[in-house]
């Protein structure tokens, strides 16, 4: 698979919507948008999507740690 960088930025950078497909499965949509590039588009299922989210919330919470800033090697 090949690695995919996504700065978004400005207003509407970045949306979110909740999708149902024909066997009632349920996905949350992210969307991610770059100034003048194609928006990039990840869909999770529901159990994963909370699982990002507290990967999200841990990595907010250590980004407020000057310590945890590095430059790498």
């Amino acid at each position: 698979m090949a690695e995919i960088v996504v700065t978004p930025s400005g207003p509407g950078a970045m949306e979110v919507g909740l999708l149902m497909d024909e066997n009632d499965e349920r996905f949350v949509v992210l969307t991610f948008k770059e100034p003048d590039g194609d928006p990039v588009i990840v869909t999770f299922t529901v159990p994963l999507f909370q699982q990002y989210l507290s990967v999200l919330q841990k990595a907010g919470a250590a980004s407020l740690e000057e310590r945890n800033w590095q430059v790498p090697h």
